[in-house]
């Protein structure tokens, strides 16, 4: 799920010029609203630090402004922000010098919802504010209180709201409001008619406002947020905030607040969600909302925090690998050259590409200093870092102090190379041979990178097995140019050699690393679906509407009937739509009966049996004329289940095969398909060679800590 977080700078950061205090505006808001006539009727008390004659402020244009007596508004200009929100911005000039004036305001915000990822891979939309029936939005990227310029804000809000109706906002309830003296750096208001369901934790309260009474699923997400918020205090300190509230939004979002995140109502039922992007949002306030990224130089926030909550709960169960892999396989599917950038230049997801970098690269930047640190001087670091920064903002920079001071060692290299640079280095092996040596036996290999970008410093993590041994042995080798000579000594005879099997590094994977998976459809850059012409009318229907939906929110999309195609096409990534159409004998074809075949009445996937009546799948392949693209088939047990399923599959990028079960689409089966045959693995004697021992996965990050958590999930995992 994405994690998109409104955060509107009004001025460039000037960091060690003012005191933090001087650079705080204070709000006391007396809010009406009135939903059924998009109306905001406001009056704000304005306080600074020190006393002033004039003040410049922004205001949305469509919001009428007053002042108090004492103070003269003179308008000044208007013009539309990227977002196309009217600003009018006013001088305001007080008779006499003071720190404190008000203004009434009041008007109309309907910002339609807009879609901001040009993939078809999900709804992604946003808006910078909405009064409407269904609910209501503002943050300060609509305007909707006056920006004066100062970086900090802290507030009180008193409420006036439709009978059955509630706000939220970050901070503390006040009754019919919500104040928050912690500096903030954005004012969110958030309303709708909700049932409120609440518990007190150790931490802080847990809240869950939904817009319909659910109390099952409220107590999943309350025992969630309990849970959570000890974990993450413990871990990295404590929690900077009295409450976390989970509220359901009227749209699709996965937005992360201070103290409280906004999901849609589709997001919030999806099974896994409440142990994986929920973590994630309640883990934003301590990184992003509690630590401000410094926007300008690279949002950090995203990366960390995927890595310390999805790829920590996922590291916890011994599936970390298996995270690192997926995550190195969205950067090979969803980045091309073009799209490539340094994590300096982040700023938030606008698509695949962004995403796999700002999140996935960012997260394994963070992967790659622990295994150089150590787990109890990384968690040492993370410590320093929040306590050192809360509420301010807190650049790249500011994390390589954090962890040079715990640590005693400049890592400005590191910082340079992976925050700096574009590009992934690729790693190839050869030569591998092992001969008899003085004391035992010699294991000697070549290691190339073999990107086009110049060569990186790398810390490469071997895994030898050697005879008589149930473990690997652990060898980390230092490689600086693009060819190196590795040479390792041995009393028994070496059995095998592995090249980052556990996905520790960052980098290009190899071809054969890479099983096909639904990412390689939804990343692709040129589509081709095929409609099954043999169809029955009413699902033929249906597969149609989802095509155009899908073509419509892509340009990269072309559409066709398997009546019009002779043969696969072998320069584009491939939707085949349907049991009945004609060139689904190809694609079993390529697949391998081992894997995958069909029946009229059924499929094999693994050899196991799913009735066509009541089963729909999804399952991909490589193109057999060029496994460069990738073919995906989609054949749904029945009409009514086709859109529904359409906006599950993208939920599920990483893997490679599905199934779901009835109308209602629940998943029941999913994986990858298996990978035996690595380039970077390599049996010295296949003649000789013992059984392979299993990859012992690393400790979770977590085990680390005094009391850990053993991270058992609560109800279904993902």
């Amino acid at each position: 799920m994405h994690h998109l977080r409104h955060c509107c700078f009004l001025l460039l950061i000037l960091f060690n010029q003012i005191s933090l205090a001087d650079r705080i505006a204070h709000h006391d808001f007396s809010i009406t609203l009135q939903p059924s006539e998009g109306l905001l009727k406001v009056e704000d008390t304005i306080t600074v630090q020190n006393k002033i004659t004039e003040v410049e402020v922004a205001l949305h244009a469509n919001l009428k402004i007053e002042a108090s007596p004492g103070v003269t508004i003179t308008p000044i200009e208007t013009y539309d922000n990227s977002r196309s929100v009217p600003v009018q911005h006013y001088r305001l000039q007080l008779a006499q010098p003071g720190k404190q004036f008000s203004l009434r305001y009041s008007g109309t915000i309907q910002h339609s919802l807009q879609q901001i990822s040009k993939d078809y891979a999900g709804d992604l939309s946003q808006t910078p504010g909405i009064i409407s029936e269904e609910g209501v939005y503002l943050s300060a990227a609509s305007y909707w209180f006056p920006h004066i310029g100062t970086d900090y804000l802290t507030f009180s809000i008193q409420a006036q709201l439709p009978e059955g109706w509630q706000l939220i906002s970050q901070g503390d309830s006040l009754g019919d409001g919500w104040q928050e003296h912690s500096p903030q750096d954005d004012i969110y208001i958030v309303a709708a008619p909700y049932q409120i369901y609440q518990r007190k934790t150790p931490i802080a309260r847990a809240m869950v406002y939904l817009r319909n009474p659910d109390p099952a699923i409220a107590n999943q997400y309350l025992d969630a947020t309990e849970h959570y918020l000890a974990l993450y205090s413990e871990l990295l300190g404590a929690y900077p905030y009295s409450k976390f509230a989970l509220v359901e939004n009227f749209w699709e979002t996965g937005y992360g607040m201070p103290s409280f995140t906004l999901l849609g109502p589709t997001v919030i039922r999806l099974p896994f969600i409440i142990h994986t992007s929920y973590p994630h949002e309640i883990l934003h306030n301590w990184w992003g909302n509690g630590v401000y990224p410094d926007y300008a130089s690279g949002n950090w926030s995203e990366g960390l925090t995927s890595y310390l909550a999805d790829h920590l709960l996922r590291e916890q169960r011994g599936m970390g690998a298996d995270y690192r892999s997926t995550t190195l396989q969205r950067y090979a599917d969803s980045v091309k050259s073009q799209q490539d950038f340094p994590l300096t230049a982040f700023r938030s997801r606008h698509g695949q590409a962004s995403q796999a970098i700002g999140y996935g690269k960012t997260m394994m930047f963070f992967h790659m200093l622990r295994q150089q640190l150590g787990d109890a001087t990384f968690i040492e670091g993370l410590q320093h870092f929040y306590k050192s920064n809360l509420f301010k903002v807190a650049n790249f920079d500011a994390i390589r102090r954090s962890f040079e001071f715990v640590s005693k060692r400049s890592l400005s290299a590191e910082f340079k190379q992976w925050t700096t640079r574009t590009g992934a280095p690729a790693l190839q092996l050869d030569d591998v041979a092992v001969s008899k040596a003085t004391t035992g036996y010699k294991l000697t290999a070549t290691l190339t990178q073999t990107q086009a970008e110049p060569a990186f410093n790398l810390q490469i993590p071997i895994l030898i097995q050697v005879e008589g041994e149930s473990e690997y042995r652990r060898h980390l080798f230092s490689m600086r140019q693009r060819q190196a000579m590795l040479e390792l000594h041995f009393k028994k005879p070496p059995l095998r050699i592995k090249v980052d099997p556990q996905f520790d590094l960052f980098r290009q994977l190899d071809p054969s690393e890479i099983p096909s998976s639904f990412a390689q459809l939804f990343g692709a850059d040129k589509v081709l679906i095929i409609l099954p012409s043999n169809a029955s009318a009413e699902i033929k229907s249906e597969y149609t509407t989802l095509a155009d939906n899908w073509a419509r929110d892509s340009s990269a999309l072309e559409i066709k009937w398997d009546r019009e195609v002779e043969q696969l096409p072998t320069n584009q990534a491939i939707w085949l739509f349907g049991q009945s159409n004609t060139l689904l004998k190809t694609f079993s074809e390529s697949i391998g009966k081992e894997l995958f075949s069909n029946q009229k009445a059924q499929f094999f996937i693994n050899k196991k049996p799913f009735l066509t009546a009541t089963h729909s799948i999804a399952v991909t392949a490589p193109n057999p004329s060029n496994p460069k693209y990738t073919i995906g088939l989609f054949a749904a047990q029945a009409a009514d289940a086709v859109h529904r399923l359409g906006r599950k599959l993208p939920h599920y990028k990483k893997y490679s095969y599905l199934v779901f079960e009835g109308i209602e689409a629940n998943n029941i089966y999913k994986g990858k398909w298996p990978l035996n045959n690595s380039a970077l693995h390599f049996t010295l004697d296949k003649d000789q060679a013992t059984a392979e021992p299993p990859l012992t996965p690393h400790p979770a990050l977590t085990d680390a800590i005094k009391n850990s958590f053993s991270g058992k999930s609560m109800g279904q995992k993902p």
